[in-house]
């Protein structure tokens, strides 16, 4: 990831952005059957929501990490939404 620090303000590579939430949907789909990782699950669905909002995106028009969501719920026998990982600052 290339952050750069320029008078108080953060820059982030967005194309590094997009390839780090590429690689958590992977770790999503690896660990989507081992329901002793529940905690890892949680914090990787997070941190997919946290990347859209750095990259300005609203994390309710995902329709991927929705779908994904979905197929973790079904899995698991969970009741994650869209808004239980919203965020907003």
């Amino acid at each position: 990831m290339n952050v750069q620090k320029i008078d108080r303000s953060i820059l982030i590579d967005e194309k590094s952005m997009r390839f780090r939430k590429n690689e958590l949907y992977k770790l999503v789909n690896e660990i989507m059957d081992q329901h002793d990782l529940e905690t890892l699950m949680v914090c990787t669905l997070s941190k997919i929501a946290f990347i859209d909002y750095l990259l300005g995106l609203d994390v309710m028009e995902n329709k991927r990490l929705e779908s994904t969501l979905n197929v973790v719920n079904s899995n698991r026998g969970t009741n994650h939404e869209l808004h239980d990982f919203y965020i907003r600052f």
